[in-house]
């Protein structure tokens, strides 16, 4: 009530000259946005609907959740038990009086799906029945009704006596949350969040013998129901809330100095339907006990707009509604002896055109949700300035209501207007709170609610003469606000995603290397690419008759064209196909097939189809036995196709983290081949990082003929790059006749024969030879080139052409 006592004292300061008898003042609510102007540099905490923060230990105060309310709770209690400690038990406090049950609970910030397994007068037991926390999570919620303490508890409490008969929790709304660990779904303790029907609260409409109708008895809690009524709330808040007659929250007030037919008018109008199902004003709060009464109240008052008539016959709320006239007066009926203060203009530090600000959301866990903002075009430009004041709502838990109170609290503020002035006698049955017409021929035809009346006293000047404070006030501030609906945006066609290559295109054509050597080739074309979505292209081509050896290229799509030469021989067709590479399942477009020409090199040329076949066939066997989980065994078995057979092995093996060393020697017969082997094998491995080299020596006798061989593998691997490389040489039988050869896979091949400075390696490095210099007795071969390109030999064409 702080920030009233400007407003308060100034309206006393007038009364207090005029020596009178029987004042009546507003006393909280009045000019609410004033007060937050005027307060906005004081961080004081208000009763809300919503309790975000979990309270820990015993010195905490004690609370009344009214309403449909969100919190966190207090964590007062916890405990494990059973095999490993495995089941745990904690206990969440909500509230100091009894609650109507329980709405929703939330794990993790996602809300667990409940279903009841047993219920009875003070509690309900809930299991959750889906998802990752199915099975392993139970819920005993206490209303505060409770008259026994939880058997559960006093059974599993560690040390036996923690929890005893005795802790019974009288009149506390509580909830046991029961655990069972679980490694994978529930290692780790979960963050809760609980909504739940506030306090059953007495509505005196409700009782018979009060001029109510219904069974409803203050001194009987079983009549009690659950209300989000914010008047109902403030009128048990004022009577104060007991547990064994021990009235620990509220006011204590008695029920002659709360007038019910004041009190049923504006839990009525709290209550009237609005917008076809939602009742005009609900309050969701949580009274602290520790929390002065005019905080708690004043924060029940901001959820229905109303103000607090404080008089001689009692306190009442009126409610922030259209009110009827009940007077109408004239510069005659004024005591013009008496003077008039009357100010037509706020000062502008009083002055808003803007509220803003937010209110807790039932549907998104309670989180604080923007309601629209109230505003004015015209009042900005009439204040020459934008004047924006930030309205908290923590009791409203609706936006259409948090749209209806911020508009009633702006248009407040612009209904600028106050006087004080004296009226004649008659005018004795006007009441603060009231709306009046002052038709005034000097300061204007005017409506306005009656801050204060007093009555003069008999002793003073014009005794029984009115004393009223005015407020300028119209039926236009409160009419309906709807929530404005979300602009939703026109959203742009569908995208067209590309699925192929636009304008796919394959040329032959002959390319010249740096030699001057011409060879087939082919220039791949396409449409500029526009999609986005799009990260790389990728190629594929090969011989026609032999689909089974094909060559790939990865292009980024800014490019247009691809010129492909590699595995590329004259005069023959080609299939060609491309894929486009994005974040979303792509298909190979259809394959284009294209002949190529004559590069003039055929007998140079050679194509993977004349190469022998088992050079490539070994390095996959071999590179597969690099790092492998099978035994050798296993490994000659299946490449030699052995079956059964007698064998004997010798290992050793060097082995700590991320490093290995593996040498094995093995002998094998068998009625297919007789074997023998020896590996020795290094493994080294940092994270994705792998390098692992492989020496085998393997000799094989078979009815066929013999195989001997050795080799050198490597591979290595980085990140999700790896490379394979190795040699090997054998002898080896083909059609009963002994043959030997050397391979290597490189990328480069280099031999050097002397340290001298002036002698260069022998060069092998994609697919071309390098000499520094060559002594050869016979040359065959299609063209011969110089450096200078001055002389040119063609022995296909059989030409020799000089150029000067």
């Amino acid at each position: 009530m702080g920030f009233l006592a400007p407003v308060i004292g100034a309206i006393g300061t007038f009364f207090g000259s005029l020596g009178i008898i029987g004042k009546a003042i507003i006393g909280i609510g009045l000019n609410l946005l004033v007060g937050v102007l005027t307060k906005k540099e004081q961080k004081k905490a208000t009763p809300s609907g919503s309790q975000f923060e979990r309270d820990y230990g015993e010195n905490v105060s004690r609370k009344v959740a009214c309403g449909l309310v969100g919190l966190a709770g207090h964590d007062c209690y916890v405990n494990t038990w059973g095999s490993s400690n495995k089941q745990l038990e904690q206990i969440y406090a909500f509230s100091d009086f009894p609650c109507d049950g329980l709405s929703k609970i939330y794990a993790g910030g996602k809300q667990l799906t409940l279903s009841v397994t047993s219920s009875d007068a003070v509690k309900t037991v809930y299991a959750v029945s889906s998802g990752d926390y199915a099975g392993l999570m139970t819920f005993t919620f206490y209303n505060g009704t409770q008259t026994t303490a939880d058997a559960g508890l006093i059974d599993h409490s560690n040390p036996i006596g923690r929890w005893t008969a005795d802790h019974i929790g009288t009149g506390i709304c509580f909830i046991i949350a029961r655990l069972t660990y679980d490694q994978e779904k529930l290692g780790s303790f979960p963050d809760f969040f609980f909504e739940l029907r506030g306090a059953r609260l007495y509505d005196p409409r409700k009782d018979s013998t009060v001029g109510g109708v219904g069974a409803h008895r203050w001194d009987n809690y079983a009549t009690y129901e659950f209300s989000q009524n914010p008047i109902v709330q403030e009128y048990n808040y004022r009577r104060g809330f007991s547990i064994n007659d021990d009235m620990f929250c509220g006011m204590g007030m008695d029920a002659v100095d709360l007038p019910l037919d004041r009190y049923f008018t504006a839990m009525n109008i709290c209550d009237e339907i609005v917008d076809g199902t939602e009742a005009r004003y609900r309050c969701s709060i949580i009274f602290d006990c520790d929390v002065e009464h005019g905080d708690n109240i004043q924060s029940v008052m901001v959820s229905c707009g109303g103000i607090v008539i404080d008089s001689v016959e009692g306190s009442w709320p009126l409610i922030g509604t259209d009110q009827p006239i009940v007077e109408t007066f004239t510069d005659d009926d004024l005591i013009k002896s008496e003077a008039v203060r009357f100010q037509k203009r706020r000062s502008m530090a009083d002055l808003v055109n803007a509220v803003s600000g937010t209110y807790p959301e039932p549907s998104n866990m309670w989180s604080p949700a923007g309601y629209d903002t109230q505003t004015d075009a015209g009042y900005v430009a009439l204040d020459r300035r934008s004047r924006d004041v930030n309205l908290e709502l923590p009791t409203v838990c609706s936006k259409r209501q948090a749209n209806q109170l911020a508009s009633i609290y702006f248009n407040e503020n612009r209904y600028e207007a106050t006087a004080d002035i004296v009226l004649r006698p008659r005018f004795q049955t006007i009441k603060a709170g009231d709306w009046v017409r002052w038709n005034s021929a000097r300061y204007g035809d005017r409506v306005y609610m009656v801050q204060a009346r007093s009555i003069k006293a008999l002793t003073s000047d014009g005794p029984r003469n009115v004393a009223l404070s005015l407020q300028e006030r119209d039926g236009a501030i409160y009419d309906a606000v709807t929530v404005i609906p979300p602009v939703i945006p026109i959203p742009n066609d569908s995208p067209v995603y590309l699925n192929e290559l636009q304008d796919f295109s394959v040329a032959p054509v002959i390319g010249v290397g740096a030699d001057g050597r011409s060879y087939p080739a082919f220039r791949v074309s396409w449409s500029p690419i526009d999609d986005p979505t799009v990260t790389s292209i990728q190629l594929e081509w090969w011989i026609k008759t032999d689909p089974t050896n094909k060559f790939s290229r990865t292009i980024t799509p800014d490019q247009t064209v691809a010129f492909l030469q590699e595995g590329i021989l004259s005069l023959t067709t080609y299939q060609f196909r491309s894929k486009v590479i994005a974040d979303r399942p792509t298909n190979w477009a259809a394959a284009v097939d294209a002949t190529s020409l004559d590069g003039g090199n055929s007998d140079l040329e050679v194509g993977l189809g004349n190469l022998k076949q088992e050079v490539k066939d070994i390095f996959s066997e071999l590179y597969a036995g690099l790092n492998r989980n099978e035994s050798r065994l296993a490994q000659i078995q299946q490449n030699l196709q052995i079956t059964g057979g007698v064998s004997q092995s010798l290992n050793r093996k060097l082995e700590v983290t991320g490093a290995k060393f593996d040498e094995q020697i093995f002998v094998l017969t068998s009625d297919v081949a007789n074997v023998v082997e020896q590996t020795t094998e290094l493994i080294a491995q940092f994270g994705e990082n792998l390098a692992n080299g492989l020496v085998a020596f393997q000799a094989v006798a078979a009815p066929e003929g013999v195989t001997v061989r050795y080799a050198i593998l490597l591979k290595a691997e980085l990140d999700d790059a790896f490379l394979e490389s190795g040699f090997y040489i054998q002898i080896y039988t083909d059609a009963g006749v002994l043959k030997s050869e050397v391979a290597f896979d490189v990328n480069r091949f280099s031999v050097l024969t002397s340290d001298d400075e002036n002698s260069y390696p022998f060069l092998i490095e994609n697919g071309e030879l390098t000499l520094n210099t060559a002594r050869i007795k016979t040359i065959r071969g299609g063209a011969w080139i110089s450096d200078n390109n001055k002389l040119q030999i063609d022995g296909i064409a059989g030409t020799i052409e000089v150029f000067a």
